[in-house]
């Protein structure tokens, strides 16, 4: 498939109380590019697992903004059929004074056969590239281990585990990756819908970056706060539909 990318420019995004960042752009398909990725088995092996085909084609239909894969997959790590539908808002990009940081935000919909484990997963990715003569250090405030899924008035709706990996890249680059997940082991059907048809978009622990330099030898905060509006946009495309999808298969 040929993709093509269009950048969005935005003029200033107000992310907290303290202040906006710029998002300089954001790469998307083109509305007219099929992005929709559904491998040869996935349709088959979905059907098995009791989803509806008017419920495998809502789920795997792409936005302008959210792409979405459909993959039938043998898991390595437990060696069982799975499918998964993973929607992404990808690539955007964050500038302050001292970095720039990609952030890419994705829903991950895993339905294993055999009755093992169902899981509807939250991920936030965060690559940050400093900006020449600073050093970078980073810690993990107190609330780190917890990500909370909220409703549309960012009141709290369940506290799940965050999952999260910092690597330091290089000298000048770092990644973060953040992942909270609800699964069918944890919570009942109907919890889990009445979750997802609730949910607005879930907040990560901000990771604290701090820079100094040659002339800054005070370290200066300079974290991003972690984006919410990709996981926001895609509960809103498909809240309802893997809501459904929860009731077909989700035992």
């Amino acid at each position: 498939m040929n993709t093509k990318l269009k950048i969005i420019t935005i003029s200033l995004l107000c992310l907290n109380l303290s202040g906006c960042e710029y998002i300089d752009n954001i790469l998307h398909p083109d509305d007219d590019n099929d992005e929709v990725i559904v491998d040869d088995n996935f349709r088959s092996a979905a059907q098995q697992l009791g989803l509806s085909d008017t419920i495998i084609t809502r789920l795997c239909t792409a936005t302008d903004k959210i792409s979405v894969k459909c993959i039938s997959k043998l898991n390595d790590e437990t060696n069982q059929q799975e499918v998964r539908v993973e929607y992404a808002y990808n690539n955007v990009l964050h500038k302050n004074d001292y970095a720039k940081s990609t952030a890419t935000t994705r829903v991950i919909f895993n339905l294993p056969a055999d009755s093992a484990t169902a899981s509807l997963a939250f991920e936030n990715r965060r690559n940050f590239e400093f900006n020449n003569g600073y050093n970078y250090t980073w810690q993990e405030p107190t609330n780190f281990a917890t990500a909370e899924l909220v409703n549309n008035q960012n009141k709290p709706l369940a506290s799940l585990t965050n999952d999260s990996v910092t690597t330091r890249v290089s000298d000048s680059k770092l990644s973060n990756t953040s992942m909270a997940s609800i699964s069918n082991a944890d919570y009942s059907l109907t919890e889990s819908q009445d979750l997802v048809n609730a949910a607005s978009t879930i907040f990560f622990p901000e990771l604290i970056v701090s820079v100094t330099s040659s002339s800054v030898t005070v370290p200066v905060d300079a974290s991003f706060k972690v984006f919410t509006a990709g996981h926001s946009a895609i509960l809103s495309n498909y809240s309802v539909t893997l809501s459904t999808a929860i009731e077909q298969s989700w035992f």
